[in-house]
């Protein structure tokens, strides 16, 4: 017999498997009986159809341990979390964002689908990086892409309820942005001009001075 492993809880489900459990629990043409075989087969590495020929009495227990996925019941945010020996400082202080952040951040809440597969994206815009020596608090010397690239394999359990935290204060942030950005014009169209550059640098468009 096939031997599988469920997780037990959110906190030991990886990021980047949620955008396709959420997509099976959020849609409504799949049949209750195929949408538990979809999401065994992603929370165990086994493929849907070995999961259909595990026997019935079996695949029954293993329906009823995966069913706190289908409540969507998570923990509330923290103020610092731990993945692969490093600490991240949440930083709730959101007036502490800068124009490129306010950039960044609006691309990453278009809509449901970006912010469900963005979510380390999302939260390393938030977070301070450290490490403790000798019980001292460090911080470390890390870029925005640097701590996504850290975060692309922390747990869901523990990353949601941040970026759920930030999403539902990003409208009131977002609603603000006009103003905000019209005090930081020169930063803003600094960075929206290096974004423009580099897009038809890789695009091979050469621009002139006469703008064409």
């Amino acid at each position: 017999m096939m031997k599988i492993r469920i997780p037990n809880s959110w906190k030991d489900i990886r990021v980047d498997k949620f955008p396709l459990i959420y997509d099976i629990v959020r849609d409504s043409d799949i049949d209750e009986n195929e949408r538990n075989y979809r999401v065994l087969s992603i929370l165990a590495d086994v493929n849907l159809s070995d999961i259909k020929k595990i026997k019935l009495s079996e695949l029954k227990k293993l329906i009823d341990s995966i069913q706190y996925i289908f409540k969507f019941e998570f923990p509330k945010h923290k103020q610092t979390f731990k993945h692969n020996k490093i600490h991240y400082k949440i930083n709730y202080d959101v007036t502490q964002l800068n124009a490129e952040d306010f950039i960044t951040l609006s691309k990453l809440t278009e809509n449901e689908d970006t912010i469900i597969n963005n979510l380390p994206q999302i939260v390393a815009v938030f977070v301070k990086p450290f490490k403790y020596k000798w019980f001292k608090k460090i911080e470390l010397e890390m870029d925005y892409n640097e701590i996504v690239s850290k975060l692309k394999d922390v747990d869901i359990g523990t990353i949601y309820p941040i970026a759920v935290f930030f999403c539902q204060i990003t409208d009131s942030l977002l609603d603000n942005i006009e103003d905000y950005l019209e005090s930081q014009s020169a930063e803003v169209m600094k960075i929206l001009n290096q974004e423009l550059t580099s897009e038809l640098k890789s695009r091979n468009i050469q621009t002139t001075g006469d703008g064409t």
